[in-house]
């Protein structure tokens, strides 16, 4: 029985264990609440699935928050380049986008997915559905009892927890998880959005000029840091990958034309001979977007369409005042979660031998583009081979 693993949760964290494990050969039982695998994977995946970045080792791990986890160890026991060879060995082709991420051929995540889980059943993994994760006892043996919400209870000889965490849930859901880890004694963080748009309050003539349209190739920063990227116009506010990684509450700034220096954009507008206005002139020089063209019309400061100097410095330090994150409901990931001063470097906790916790559910971050599904995977990784170690016959 001790050979036997119980997993909660069918996310990539979950189900990357699940394949390492029943490759050594231990028996495991994969439950998930809902009534089909990977939900936030397929939705994460329904238009373009980033699988992981090509940076560097070091550049890699310095894109994640999350004191505790040696993240370097992490990327390296299980690496990008592990990562794309296990998915090539499920029949997928993958490719380098020219933003430095990777991609699955199909552009899809259901296909990644279908093969994934066709793969772990021909490995006697099972799956049961609809099972939602109520509570944990540990038994005299050292073994965990399992219990679920349709009454039935199983019991493991090693537990991998990988619920997720709060986001993209429907708006009036909630995890129920923090409760039961809570009354074991294990400390949880609230949950917050992460990687997600934010409100702005537009003109409604902006809107009606600028409305999912996008800005392309800015550079937006804040005290966060700063993100090159394309940002999108919104109803409510803005949204894109420069948005997700360095957004924060307050006044952020754009830099509209990041190729060109303050000066060279200074150049190209004193260099129009009609005698135009600044903005025109920025529209004959600059060849600005329709998005930009109304944020400068509509939003600009009061003097920054006065002269060419005051336009050009507008142009790179455009204010944008950032009201709040979007709801959890919303969010891409989200922060909280179990405290990683809960856990040991191998992924157990450390008040509940034997119970093992990856994924969205642990307190850490990370922007899109390859890094989320890569810890998720990555983590699965580094607990099922303590897991199995653990499991071994000494």
């Amino acid at each position: 029985m001790k050979r036997a693993i119980g997993i909660v949760g069918s996310g990539p964290a979950g189900l990357m264990a699940a394949s390492v494990l029943a490759s050594h050969g231990l028996t495991v039982t994969v439950f998930e609440k809902n009534r089909g695998p990977g939900r936030k994977l397929l939705i994460a995946g329904a238009s373009g699935l980033n699988i992981t970045n090509s940076l560097s080792e070091e550049d890699f791990a310095a894109q994640y928050e999350g004191s505790g986890i040696d993240w370097r160890k992490l990327l390296r026991d299980f690496s990008p380049t592990d990562w794309l060879a296990f998915i090539h060995r499920l029949g997928l082709e993958t490719f380098l986008g020219t933003s430095g991420r990777y991609f699955v051929r199909e552009m899809k995540a259901s296909g990644l997915l279908r093969r994934w889980i066709d793969d772990l059943r021909e490995k006697k993994v099972r799956f049961q559905y609809g099972t939602e994760w109520t509570g944990l006892t540990p038994q005299p043996d050292g073994r965990y009892l399992l219990s679920f919400a349709d009454g039935s209870q199983h019991e493991f000889g090693a537990v991998l927890l990988a619920l997720g965490g709060a986001s993209w849930l429907d708006i009036n859901d909630t995890p129920q998880w923090p409760a039961i880890l809570t009354a074991r004694g294990i400390h949880t963080v609230p949950f917050a959005a992460a990687n997600c748009g934010f409100d702005v309050d537009w003109k409604p003539k902006f809107l009606r000029e600028a409305a999912q349209q996008p800005l392309k190739n800015v550079v937006l920063s804040s005290p966060a840091g700063d993100r090159k990227g394309d940002i999108l116009i919104t109803e409510y506010g803005v949204e894109g990958t420069p948005v997700y990684a360095c957004g924060r509450t307050g006044t952020s700034y754009l830099d509209l034309k990041a190729d060109l220096s303050e000066k060279d954009i200074q150049d190209r507008l004193d260099g129009v001979r009609e005698n135009l206005a600044p903005l025109r002139r920025a529209q004959r020089a600059l060849k600005i977007g329709v998005a930009a063209q109304a944020l400068l019309y509509h939003h600009a400061p009061a003097d920054a369409l006065g002269s060419n100097a005051a336009l050009a410095h507008c142009l790179k330090h455009f204010p944008l005042v950032l009201l709040r994150p979007r709801p959890l409901s919303e969010a891409i990931s989200s922060t909280g979660g179990i405290a990683l001063d809960e856990i040991n470097a191998d992924f157990s906790l450390k008040k509940t031998p034997g119970v093992y916790a990856v994924g969205e559910m642990l307190d850490w971050s990370a922007p899109t583009g390859g890094f989320l599904i890569q810890a998720c995977v990555s983590q699965g990784y580094a607990a099922a081979q303590a897991i199995w170690q653990h499991a071994s016959p000494q």
